[in-house]
Formats: structure tokens, C-alpha cells, sequence
């Protein structure tokens, strides 16, 4: 995963990376061991969380054709689908918020393959740092 490798850098910046999913309380553990993820997991099944955020949801989110290429580059490094667990039509997102609040960076997917990398976070990052007085 990616993400692990950014980690480092996020962390650096003096930010912590919160996953929160849509899928059962049950889930976070079976989650945790297929991404071998150890930072913060919470679920939000109501969905309150995404749609504050103003994350998209929707069949044609989902199954969006200009997805097509990522899904097809996903496979052949050796991803696959595991089991959808929480709301298959839900796309996600990023959010750099300050500890005031303040949402200083935000991402919403477009589609399942829109994923903001570790490297964009930690840039987010270190670009609110550097325009910080």
C-alpha cells in the first residue's frame, strides 16, 4: 500500500491519518488485516461523516467508464475487489483539517480510481506550513 510509505512523511508534518469507512463497526479488524493498516480506523455507516465532507455517492460514481484504465492498472499490479463491507456507491476523499478545524485541504473522489496519495497529503501538508506566519 502506498499510503504506508507516505506515512512517514504525513507524520513528519505533524499530522496523523484518520480511515474512516462506511461499512459495519465488525469490519475495522477483517479491514485491518487485509491492508495491514495500524494507524486510527473509525466507520460512519449513517454516512454523516461523507456527506459533511461533501463526498460524492452514486451508481454512476462508481461504475464511471473513465475508471476503466485505473481498474484495469489496479488488477495488473495485483489488486483485486475484495468484498464490498459499507455502502458500494459511496466515493471517497481527503481532508487536511487543521487542529482549529479548519478544513485547509480537501479532496473529493470522482470516481473509484481518484484517490489522493500518501504524497498529496504530506504535500498538502507542507504546503500549509510553508504559508503559515
Amino acid at each position: 500500500m502506498q499510503l504506508h510509505r507516505d506515512l512517514d512523511k504525513i507524520r513528519a508534518a505533524g499530522a496523523e491519518l484518520y480511515v474512516i469507512g462506511n461499512g459495519s463497526p465488525s469490519f475495522i479488524e477483517g479491514f485491518r488485516a487485509e491492508t495491514k493498516w495500524t494507524g486510527p480506523i473509525y466507520t460512519d455507516p449513517s454516512l454523516a461523516v461523507y456527506k459533511a465532507a461533501e463526498l460524492k455517492r452514486g451508481v454512476t460514481k462508481t461504475l464511471n467508464p473513465f475508471a476503466l484504465g485505473g481498474t484495469v492498472k489496479a488488477f495488473m499490479n495485483g489488486n483485486r475487489q475484495g468484498r464490498v463491507q459499507g455502502d458500494a456507491w459511496q466515493q471517497g476523499g481527503a481532508l487536511v483539517i487543521a487542529p482549529d478545524g479548519a478544513v485547509l485541504w480537501h479532496h473529493v473522489s470522482d470516481r473509484p480510481d481518484d484517490i489522493a496519495s500518501g504524497s498529496d497529503i504530506a504535500a498538502a501538508l507542507s504546503e500549509k506550513r510553508r504559508a503559515q506566519p
